[in-house]
């Protein structure tokens, strides 16, 4: 099986141009940070109507995903590369995007969530959000402090599996945020998580038309409209092969 790694600030994909057959034991092995490649999920592109691709997300630990923004991304730019042309449609679980290219990165717009639902998680407040995918924002005076983990037990048993968000609102344009993705754990960082938090920080006060969410892995812009929220950022190359 041939494949493509590639990250958006350091949330890895192996992408896989099928349609592909691919197990959650093969996905597991394929994901493995020492026995295999080494990704965050495995990202398989289907067959394509007109401008839009079909792309199924398999998470690290063999689950299925619905929505991934970084993973949104880095395929748009594959296919752009290959394909030609500045706009193209992809197709999820969770529901369409509109990828185009940004100078050297890669911007999609998701449709606009519907309003977050406030929640407290270990007396830590927050929200619930959607994009395509279920997300649990908290907001905490340091990310950097938090015991995630923990935070990201405590938040699923409450409400369910999803991804769960630490985030502090340094100004109406700068968001620095740590994330816990389910079926993966910590990752460097997340399109969909960086969204959510934006629109969560958004129902307590004022943000910035175009605002920095901060991650482990580097820097993703977020811009919230009254229709869609758009994530761009980088979608970068790391090496290409194949499988036995």
């Amino acid at each position: 099986m041939k494949f493509t790694k590639m990250h958006g600030c350091g949330n890895d994909f192996v992408i896989v141009d099928g349609p592909a057959d691919v197990t959650a034991a093969r996905v597991r092995d394929l994901c493995d940070r020492r026995r295999g490649i080494g990704a965050d999920g495995v990202l398989v592109i289907g067959e394509a109507q007109g401008r839009c691709w079909r792309v199924t997300i398999h998470n690290a630990d063999g689950s299925m995903g619905e929505s991934c923004g970084n993973g949104a991304r880095c395929v748009a730019r594959y296919l752009l590369d290959r394909h030609g042309g500045e706009e193209l449609e992809l197709s999820f679980a969770g529901g369409d995007v509109v990828a185009r290219r940004e100078g050297t990165g890669i911007a999609i717009a998701f449709a606009r969530p519907r309003s977050p639902e406030p929640i407290g998680v270990d007396g830590v407040r927050g929200y619930r959000v959607s994009f395509g995918n279920p997300h649990v924002v908290l907001f905490v005076p340091d990310p950097a402090k938090v015991d995630l983990t923990a935070l990201a037990v405590a938040a699923r048993a409450a409400t369910g599996e999803a991804n769960v968000e630490v985030a502090r609102v340094v100004a109406p344009d700068l968001i620095l945020l740590r994330v816990d993705e389910r079926g993966v754990g910590e990752t460097l960082a997340c399109g969909t998580g960086a969204c959510a938090t934006v629109a969560a920080a958004m129902s307590d006060q004022p943000m910035a038309e175009r605002v920095t969410v901060r991650v482990p892995g580097g820097d993703l812009f977020v811009r919230a409209g009254p229709r869609v929220f758009e994530l761009a950022g980088p979608a970068e190359y790391v090496f290409e092969g194949s499988t036995p």
